[in-house]
């Protein structure tokens, strides 16, 4: 638990940078985390449990309503309408509250407060309530019963033995898991394959090879890259990947770490000076500053913009949008030269869905999450949106997610930057540092310092809880 509530006469900071999909400051004015912490916590025992029965190992009331709710971006909500089917068809008598919707903070967070929670929250996208404060503040159950328990289709084999490894990592706090990361995600570099085989144009390995291509995409009227400009998240894991290629992995786990001038190191350094001679160069989309994610990812679709970074579900986001022979192809972050870990990629569970503590049908939410886990609940996600779900043994056909599955292949070369979900200052930071950097608005030096600066407030601040990898 955090040794004080926020300061109930500052501004709450989930609601300044947070607040990206035009909320009203009235409705969300008393949902701080604060409220959070005493959400009507009655001293009961509030935790799943395992029991002996491997068709209902969590003694799931068949009758019991379930409270869904699903984060409706790039995914879609079709998934989850599919994965309720499978749950009444177990718990054909249990009555399924479903909301899909984008602002998850505006309409879950006074939930919270109130102590009346769904049963199952998606807490994703750009109102996610960040996870570092829920965990903290005692709010969402500990999930290590769902993998202890028999997994849907075979009894004998346990849900955590079907999981890809590597992947519940991200969901653990100091050793405990709280979030499932529902989908096997991986952030890369998108570019039009077909674009480029009519232009003869080779993807690039290096960061040298992509400048030297740009000169080429410019001279054919095209903008070399663009991004989410409103968004700046976006840049977070191509500025993390271009550091972590060339000092090695420990260089972003050390800024995870909040070790002494790790935004310092060299390797940081250089990587914010190539992204910022990007700018300079006069290679970035005019007006991408001020663009956001839909907008930046159409110009990309109409080959305004050659490279745009972006994570997996891309396409998918896109399919209603892109033409029809527009080519979505991945590739790693170009590496810079010297570069000691080329291969590194930011890949891993992502799609955060979580239990509260106060939800109403603990039992159901856990059986709701074994199910989505199941062969057949991954499968739906899969062929709905072509992407994978964090269980071993989906299969999709499509060129985008072979790609991203070769890029993916290699464990050792695979690791999440956790910080922006374990410390929401730092989160906010770094997104306006990046964007400023990217918009010439300031210098790679003002970056690092910026960046070091709350790295050391957040280190000093005992309030804080810290997390750490678990190795």
């Amino acid at each position: 638990m955090r040794k004080n509530p926020p300061d109930p006469i500052t501004p709450n900071p989930l609601f300044t940078r947070r607040l990206l999909l035009g909320s009203t400051a009235a409705g969300l004015a008393a949902t701080s985390l604060g409220a959070c912490a005493t959400s009507g916590d009655d001293g009961g025992v509030k935790e799943i449990t395992l029991g002996d029965d491997p068709e209902n190992p969590f003694g799931v009331d068949p009758e019991a309503p379930l409270d869904v709710v699903i984060f409706d971006g790039g995914f879609g909500k079709e998934y989850a309408v599919q994965h309720q089917a499978l749950y009444n068809e177990a718990f054909g008598d249990a009555e399924i509250e479903f909301l899909a919707t984008q602002a998850i903070s505006e309409t879950q967070q006074p939930r919270f407060a109130e102590g009346k929670p769904a049963d199952v929250l998606d807490n994703s996208g750009a109102q996610q309530i960040p996870l570092d404060s829920l965990v903290s503040d005692g709010e969402l159950v500990e999930l290590t019963p769902l993998l202890d328990a028999p997994s849907y289709d075979d009894p004998e084999v346990t849900v955590r033995e079907t999981l890809r490894d590597g992947v519940l990592e991200s969901g653990m706090f100091n050793g405990e898991f709280y979030v499932l990361n529902y989908v096997y995600s991986a952030w890369t570099i998108w570019y039009n394959a077909k674009l480029f085989r009519d232009k003869g144009w080779t993807a690039p390995a290096t960061w040298d090879e992509m400048l030297a291509l740009c000169e080429d995409i410019k001279a054919e009227g095209i903008a070399p890259w663009t991004y989410a400009g409103k968004h700046p998240v976006y840049l977070y894991d191509w500025f993390l990947m271009l550091a972590g290629r060339h000092g090695g992995v420990e260089v972003v786990r050390a800024i995870d770490h909040l070790e002494p001038d790790a935004w310092r190191h060299d390797s940081v350094r250089a990587a914010a000076e190539a992204m910022y001679g990007l700018w300079e160069s006069g290679y970035i989309l005019e007006g991408t500053p001020g663009i956001d994610h839909i907008q930046s990812q159409t110009a990309f679709n109409e080959d305004r913009a050659a490279f745009i970074p972006c994570g997996s579900w891309l396409p998918n986001e896109q399919s209603a949008i892109a033409p029809e022979d527009f080519e979505y192809m991945p590739i790693g972050v170009p590496y810079l030269e010297g570069s000691v870990q080329p291969g590194l990629i930011s890949a891993g569970g992502e799609e955060p869905f979580v239990v509260p503590k106060n939800a109403t049908n603990l039992a159901g939410a856990a059986e709701y999450l074994r199910i989505m886990l199941s062969a057949e609940g991954s499968q739906i996600f899969g062929d709905t949106v072509q992407a994978t779900t964090v269980v071993k043994g989906v299969v999709l056909d499509n060129p985008a997610a072979k790609a991203t599955d070769a890029l993916v292949a290699d464990p050792e070369n695979l690791f999440q930057p956790r910080f922006r979900f374990w410390y929401k200052t730092m989160d906010d930071e770094v997104r306006a540092a990046l964007g400023a950097l990217m918009s010439g608005e300031s210098t790679p030096d003002e970056l690092i310092e910026r960046m070091q600066t709350v790295a050391d407030e957040t280190a000093a601040d005992d309030n804080i809880e810290k997390f750490t990898h678990d190795e």
